[in-house]
Parts: C-alpha cells; structure tokens; sequence
C-alpha cells in the first residue's frame, strides 16, 4: 500500500536557499512530491522554508512533518499540513475499502479534486446504516464538497467548527444533534472555550446548515430536525452582541512606529492594516484586488466584490504615503497595487 508524508522537499533548491514544503507520496521504491503550495487557494501562506525552520517527522507523528515556531504564520501553515496530510490518507483509504488500484496518477486527481469518481462517492442514507454515520465524517464529507465548489470561506468556517465539535463529543453520532446536544454544546463553548455569543451563534448556525444538509441527502428524517422557535432557537438563545471595542490613536501611533524588516511577513501585515485603518476600514479582499486604475490623484473608487456597491475614498497623507511606497518598491503583475495576489496561478474567485 502506498504511504504519504509531509516533508521538506530537499530534491530541489530554490534560489533563496528555502525548499518547497511537499506532500510525499511513496509505493515501492516509487516517490513523488506535490508541493503544498499546488494544493491550496489561499496563496499567503509561504510553504517554504530553509532547513533549520523545519522539524522533521518522527515516528510518533506518523509522517507529519512540521514548520519550528521559528517560522512566520507556523501555526496556521501547520494547522494547513495537517488537514492535507489526513486528505491524502483518505485517499489511500477509500482505494483500498473498494480495492481501487493505486496509480500516481489517479492519486493526483482526487488529490487536486480534478475529478469526483463515482466509485469513492459514499452515499449511505438512514435506512442503510442509521448507526454508522458520525458527525466527524459528515463533516468531512461537507468539508470536501464545499472545497470542491471552492466555497473556501465555508470550508474553513466548517473545518473550524468540525474541529470544536471533536473535542467536545469526537465519537458522536449525527443522530445524536438533538436539542440537549445543542445546549450542552453552547454551555461547553461558553464555559469551557470561553466564546463569546456571537462566536457561539456562528459555530452552532453552521452546524444548523449541515444538519439541513443531512436531512437533505436523506441521512436524516425531517422530524429530527433539533431547531426551531418551540425546539433550540439560536436567534432567542444567542441575541446578544458582542461590545465593538475602538482602536485608540496611541496604539496606531505605537503600531505605525514599529521598526519592521521591509518586505516581511510582518511588514506586509502592518502597511494592509494602516492602510485599511487610514482608508475607511477598507476590507482585506478589496485591498487585494486594488489596482492602480482604482486611483486617482485625490480618490480610490472601487467596487466591493462582496456587496458589489462602489466606494469613493478620499487619498490623505497617511494612505497616500503607503501608496508611494509599493509604488516604488514592487511591481506587481496585473496592475495591482499590492503584492498579495499570485497572479501566474489560475484560480476560482472564492468568497471570503
């Protein structure tokens, strides 16, 4: 049987020194590596790193190799391996649930969700195995199909609850989402997380989407549907808002004048935020997509790819002294003003 790892890809150097951080896929004395940069959207996150930002898998961690704190953004390029790493031993499984002969190629396929062969497709409804279905694997399969649509917002947003829901009750069945589920669910969240409602209203309105779903595909029967005005109502449970706290001036002032290495990780972040914060709170999609035909001499216009409505913002000493500076230090591709996106990657716009 084939066997998978996340490793440093140490065949191949880059031009800084770093190697691309790889999905390594071994049968035999056969290897191939796919860069984990290939197999995700979200392009500002750096799988590449030199060897001594990298902790080498031990046999304890079965194959999952891992970026050291050392490294910018580790946690979340990390949390990114290890969902990757599970994706491909999915595969490999379901391969050999359906006695599937493995191929590198067929493997590539359903790795980058070229195509959904209907032979992996597992379609179990209530009548067949009522007591099998988890809610992990409902949501695994949920998961799939949203990054399949490429509805990545979703996708993360469900990951995200998918993950609460196994620390709170991993072994549950999706049968069991009743109303006292539910409730203990928010008490857990509330007492034990320490979420506020509005994180709370989130997670639980998710889970609310999925059950639909399951009810849908017939995993479920419409009188065990758990929400509800007489059942569990998130909008009577959960109304309340959290407080919005303002940014005072003197942290501003304290984060404009942090002495950043130019062209970090870090410096990025700081020059979006102010420029955001300077620019009427401008959204981080919309910063991504500013072109310099967006800008005159005196305004931004735009159009806001979420609502679609058209912004005009006034250019003050503070954006405009950002502007200046991307201006003369990057060039990017495509007439945009910031170097976010990757423009030499054809994907799928994604609702963020």
């Amino acid at each position: 049987m084939a066997t998978v790892a996340i490793v440093l890809n140490t065949t191949y150097k880059l031009n800084n020194g770093e190697y691309a951080v790889a999905l390594r896929v071994s049968q035999g004395k056969k290897q191939k590596y796919f860069s984990i940069s290939t197999l995700i959207t979200d392009q500002s996150l750096p799988f590449k790193c030199k060897p001594e930002d990298w902790i080498i898998a031990k046999q304890e961690d079965n194959g999952l190799g891992k970026f050291r704190k050392s490294f910018t953004a580790y946690k979340e390029c990390n949390e990114v391996l290890s969902v990757k790493l599970n994706d491909a031993r999915n595969i490999l499984k379901r391969y050999d649930e359906n006695n599937f002969p493995f191929s590198f190629e067929h493997f590539e396929a359903d790795l980058k969700k070229k195509e959904v062969r209907k032979e992996y497709i597992e379609r179990v409804t209530v009548e067949e195995q009522p007591a099998k279905t988890t809610l992990q694997a409902y949501y695994d399969q949920q998961i799939k199909l949203l990054d399949e649509q490429g509805r990545v917002g979703l996708s993360g947003l469900t990951y995200e609850v998918q993950r609460s829901l196994k620390k709170f009750r991993p072994d549950a069945l999706l049968k069991d989402v009743t109303v006292r589920f539910l409730e203990s669910f928010e008490y857990w969240l509330r007492n034990e997380r320490k979420n506020k409602d509005t994180t709370i209203s989130v997670k639980i309105r998710n889970i609310q989407r999925v059950i639909n779903q399951a009810i849908e595909d017939k995993l479920l029967k419409p009188e065990d549907y758990p929400f509800g005005e007489k059942k569990y109502s998130v909008n009577k449970r959960l109304d309340s808002k959290t407080k919005k706290i303002a940014i005072t001036l003197d942290k501003i002032a304290k984060l404009k004048a942090l002495d950043l290495i130019p062209g970090s990780w870090l410096h990025f972040a700081q020059q979006y935020f102010l420029f955001s914060y300077y620019s009427r709170g401008m959204n981080f999609v919309d910063i991504s997509y500013l072109k310099w035909s967006d800008i005159s001499d005196t305004h931004i216009t735009y159009v806001r790819r979420k609502t679609r409505g058209q912004f005009e913002i006034p250019i003050n000493e503070h954006n405009k002294a950002i502007l200046d500076y991307f201006k003369t230090n990057y060039k990017v591709p495509g007439g945009f003003v910031f170097p976010i996106l990757d423009t030499t990657i054809h994907i799928t716009l994604y609702k963020i």
